[in-house]
């Protein structure tokens, strides 16, 4: 798995790409959401276009950095879920939970000034 981050105005866009699943990655991607919140960005965008696969583990750490985000005033949308990606988020519920976007500037747009 590759974590790219790249601020667009004040929403830190955070893409990954490759397999999100169980390992010294995924402590990583638990670190790079609590650095935006450290750094006082509570504006993030989670871009999982090229995401090929994503297990439990995976689905767990973006919980995970969503409840990091929103305890801290924040939060945290998903951009470009791919079928499988937006199948697990469904059966699991927690398509419930976030807001998804598959056109990057609406999804920018959507946090507001």
């Amino acid at each position: 798995m590759k974590i790219k981050e790249e601020m667009k105005g004040d929403v830190l866009v955070i893409a990954f790409s490759g397999k999100v699943i169980g390992g010294p990655e995924l402590v990583e991607v638990k670190e790079t959401f609590q650095r935006a919140v450290d750094q006082g960005c509570m504006k993030v965008l989670l871009d999982l276009g090229k995401v090929s696969w994503m297990d439990s583990s995976g689905l767990g750490v973006i919980v995970s950095g969503h409840t990091t985000l929103s305890r801290a005033g924040g939060a945290l949308k998903i951009l470009n879920a791919t079928k499988k990606i937006q199948e697990l988020f469904i059966i699991t519920k927690l398509i419930t939970i976030f807001e998804t976007y598959t056109d990057e500037q609406e999804a920018l747009d959507s946090f507001g000034a």
